[in-house]
């Protein structure tokens, strides 16, 4: 894989792919992918800015790609991404989150010491441009993703499905559950729920669904059951503040943490100021 990579030369590529007379239909092109910018336009700003129906748009995009497909998809270059691809996306169990896949090319390519969105971007381009591997879109809740086949994205989307409805809320029992039914190693069951904006790791290392408390604990409550929970013994309310506001974007105030320690029926008063868990 490594050998591939090193005889692509992604800019080039890529440079080949827009040399198109339309200028407009490459303008269109370049910044509806952001080629050259991070920054991705819509159809409807660009029909504004050209005084032309999105639909008019989205014709001459799907046209202009149309046009540069015909014209590369035998370059040798062409045949080495879609190769490089291909092998990369077997080796990480068929499909992977796009900024993750950016970031390994970018390495094996040694197109960038780090992730780059302009390249993610001109990767995604050529992608749709050849047709293959395919590509989700990113969404509300899922993020942009690259994969081989239909059967292994309906996979990953349906164990993240299981996660976000797993009622138990213990990462450990959804692991090995799944883990059993679909005889797939924990680091494959990691790749595919990284492709959900709604999985994540909480502020002790504990991974879930964000609507878990000990993923992403929202109140100064939840912060300081969490920080109490992970101690595993009482602790002064003034420590329990510093813990909360090491979770928190904004600090409070250590009268509002101890405030929210008294109202809980959570937390239990066992001594001048210091609180256990009422469990």
């Amino acid at each position: 894989m490594l050998k591939i990579a090193l005889e692509i030369d992604m800019e080039d590529l890529v440079k080949k792919a827009l040399q198109v007379e339309d200028k407009r239909g490459r303008d269109i092109v370049i910044r509806r992918f952001g080629l050259k910018s991070p920054d991705m336009y819509t159809l409807a700003s660009l029909g504004e800015e050209y005084g032309l129906t999105r639909e008019r748009v989205r014709q001459i995009e799907a046209s202009t790609l149309h046009g540069i497909k015909e014209r590369i998809k035998e370059e040798k270059q062409s045949l080495l991404f879609l190769e490089l691809m291909e092998k990369y996306l077997e080796s990480v169990s068929r499909v992977r989150r796009s900024d993750f896949l950016a970031r390994d090319i970018a390495v094996l390519c040694k197109a960038h010491e780090d992730y780059h969105p302009v390249f993610e971007n001109k990767l995604n381009f050529l992608a749709k441009v050849l047709g293959h591997p395919y590509i989700q879109d990113e969404t509300q809740d899922i993020h942009t993703a690259w994969y081989l086949d239909q059967e292994t994205h309906n996979l990953a989307m349906k164990l993240i499905g299981k996660l976000l409805k797993y009622k138990e809320h213990d990462f450990d029992k959804y692991m090995g559950e799944v883990r059993d039914e679909h005889n797939i190693t924990e680091s494959v069951i990691l790749n595919y729920l990284s492709l959900s904006k709604n999985f994540g790791t909480g502020p002790y290392g504990h991974m879930g669904a964000t609507h878990w408390l000990h993923v992403n604990p929202k109140t100064v409550k939840d912060k300081a059951y969490l920080a109490l929970k992970q101690k595993g013994e009482p602790m002064h309310f003034m420590e329990i503040a510093r813990l909360v506001n090491e979770m928190s974007e904004k600090e409070k105030a250590h009268a509002t943490v101890h405030n929210e320690l008294i109202r809980d029926p959570r937390f239990v008063l066992i001594g001048r100021g210091t609180y256990s868990l009422n469990e």
